[in-house]
């Protein structure tokens, strides 16, 4: 039996997704210190992430939602949010279509800690993309995209056992 060799199209897709690792690695380790340098728990900057997240494209999160998207219960997310409240990272809002549901913002204190930390980290961002020309980012935006419905699907077929 002879050995497969790799084809150019698979040393490619292998380099990629290095790298897509490489990047999560160190997305995990810029999280994590942002949270150590602001006596957060890493579960508190993920839950920041995500309300900063939902509310920057315009659809707040509840408590709820926020609890299903980080797989804790309710009772934790509860906890969670309120020590968030408490340092001023977080508030909570009523809901403007439902004042019987209240959805959580980040606060003042959580904007300015986030812009200090993450403004240099954009502003890198922004330097590694400025020679690329809008079809080369819509390449990259098309693969992130196409990478992460692949990780969405994976992560479901994990919870639900298919």
């Amino acid at each position: 039996m002879t050995e497969a060799h790799p084809t150019p199209h698979d040393e490619l897709v292998a380099a990629l997704v290095s790298q897509v690792q490489v990047l999560a690695l160190a997305s995990d380790r810029i999280g994590a210190l942002f949270a150590g340098q602001h006596h957060l728990h890493t579960t508190d900057f993920r839950a920041l992430t995500a309300i900063y997240r939902a509310e920057r494209v315009g659809r707040p999160l509840t408590a709820r939602q926020l609890a299903d998207q980080l797989q804790i219960s309710p009772g934790a997310v509860t906890y969670l949010v309120d020590r968030l409240a408490a340092s001023g990272h977080v508030f909570r809002d009523a809901d403007p279509t439902d004042r019987r549901r209240v959805l959580l913002r980040i606060g003042e204190h959580g904007r300015e800690v986030a812009f200090a930390f993450f403004g240099p980290l954009g502003q890198a961002h922004a330097d590694a993309m400025a020679n690329y020309s809008d079809a080369d980012l819509q390449v990259c935006l098309r693969f992130l995209e196409d990478v992460n419905a692949g990780l969405r699907e994976f992560d479901e077929g994990l919870r639900t056992g298919e």
